[in-house]
């Protein structure tokens, strides 16, 4: 489904810049924002309308505790998945837009299994 959008993207010229972008009752995506313009066009949804997008995609998939799910948890998975890939934190860091060197970006690195994700694993001990 991302690669769909991202596809998408592609084919409105849009390459670089936010992921989830609003899009017009024509279908048109927003393709920059334009000071200018006013309220109502802007180049990214706002963090609202993600969160409520992810809770009812959780809902739709009939996910337990669907409620519980939020845009924040995007944030945190990502940084998360990212790590457990092997991504140097450098890179996460940029990627999240938190400040170099930030302790900030460790907290959102959640251990998903105290086991297979303990740093002393496989060491003999």
């Amino acid at each position: 489904m991302t690669r769909a959008w991202l596809a998408d993207l592609a084919g409105a010229g849009l390459t670089t810049g936010p992921l989830f972008r609003p899009i017009d009752r024509h279908g048109r995506i927003a393709a920059r924002a334009h000071p200018a313009a006013g309220r109502g066009r802007r180049e990214r949804l706002p963090p609202q309308t993600v969160n409520l997008i992810v809770k009812r995609a959780a809902a739709a998939a009939g996910l337990y505790h669907a409620e519980a799910y939020t845009a924040h948890g995007l944030r945190a998975g990502g940084a998360t998945s990212a790590a457990k890939a092997g991504a140097p934190m450098s890179a996460i860091t940029r990627h999240g837009r938190w400040a170099d060197g930030s302790p900030v970006v460790a907290g959102y690195i959640c251990q998903a299994d105290k086991w297979n994700d303990n740093p002393l694993h496989g060491i003999g001990l």
